[in-house]
């Protein structure tokens, strides 16, 4: 995802037009409106109702939150759009915008602490048995597991695929359980390749071409890429193949991104010891889904990225967004609206 890109600029853009929130009440923070007006010197609309927002669509200048993409063309005074999310992929059903003269940015940075949370957890309860452990308590049954059964991330080595704002959070937490790291990142040179940043110290960064290399020495494969043309079902039998038998697949990302055919063979036929997964294809996972009954598997319903505080994080980023528009600087997060992130 690219940052800091300058947009147009705005002070000379006219006619000014208002702010829509386009969320649900629930999901608006209380003084929103105000705390939006005053920094963006607009008029704010709170419209979460789809039929409102067409009525005031001739006069939208800026749209936060869920916008619908199929209105975008009703706006003919759009400059920007501040998405609540940190993925941008649904745009990309909507081709006829990809050249169309708006800014799309989104809240990415906010997801890092509570997806590196989640994943740890799910990796903890699967080492430490304790889905089994909670279905014994709740039976009232006292039983000890043996040694051999448990595994230690202490030692262990963690692959992260799609290493940006979210896999450094991870890979900090995994250098805490004492796990060797590497990140796999778009235009990255590789391990062999410049100093690694700073704030990645103690990560070795590669490219995507290193990834037939990287996997079999991975003991957990991290999938935080973001959806698109060329991520979708990108991460398929050959990769399962490559990996170790006692490897674990983890995906946080986008559902799409994995083949989840070859993940259920892969799961049946002992081809990796388990996959924990927050995210499916499609959502919800239908019923009759094989992965259900997989026992190799621990699945949460796409929530590893919520915050109890996730909207008012996400006013932040847009009140501090909002201030470099008003004063015709570079935005945050900007999305390349052709990729998709």
């Amino acid at each position: 995802m690219k940052e800091n890109i300058t947009g147009p600029d705005h002070k000379a853009q006219a006619p000014r037009g208002i702010i829509a929130i386009c969320l649900a009440p629930e999901r608006i923070p209380p003084g929103a409106v105000e705390r939006l007006r005053a920094a963006g010197g607009r008029d704010v609309l709170a419209l979460g109702d789809r039929t409102e927002l067409q009525r005031f669509a001739g006069r939208v200048e800026i749209g936060v939150g869920d916008v619908p993409f199929d209105l975008i063309p009703e706006m003919p005074l759009l400059k920007w759009v501040q998405l609540w999310s940190a993925g941008a992929d649904s745009i990309q059903r909507y081709p006829q915008l990809k050249d169309h003269p708006f800014l799309l940015t989104t809240t990415s940075g906010m997801h890092g602490p509570q997806i590196a949370e989640h994943v740890f957890g799910l990796l903890l309860a699967w080492n430490r048995r304790l889905p089994e452990a909670f279905a014994h308590q709740a039976l009232g049954q006292w039983k000890p597991v043996r040694p051999q059964m448990l595994s230690c991330l202490d030692g262990a080595s963690m692959l992260i695929l799609g290493y940006g704002s979210i896999g450094r959070r991870l890979a900090r937490a995994a250098l805490g359980f004492g796990m060797s790291v590497t990140g796999i990142r778009r235009g990255a040179k590789g391990p062999s390749g410049p100093p690694v940043p700073r704030e990645e110290e103690g990560v070795r960064v590669a490219s995507a071409s290193r990834l037939p290399d990287l996997l079999p020495q991975a003991d957990v494969v991290v999938n935080i890429l973001p959806l698109t043309a060329e991520t979708r079902h990108s991460f398929g039998r050959a990769e399962f193949a490559a990996m170790k038998k006692t490897a674990l697949y983890v995906n946080v990302g986008r559902g799409p991104t994995t083949d989840q055919e070859a993940l259920t063979r892969a799961l049946d036929d002992g081809t990796i010891a388990g996959a924990l997964l927050d995210v499916t294809e499609p959502e919800p996972l239908p019923g009759d889904s094989p992965l259900w009954k997989s026992d190799r598997l621990l699945l949460t319903a796409h929530y590893a990225g919520f915050h109890p505080n996730y909207n008012e994080i996400a006013l932040g980023i847009t009140l501090d967004n909002l201030g470099r528009y008003v004063r015709g600087e570079a935005l945050k997060n900007l999305v390349d609206k052709s990729a998709g992130y």
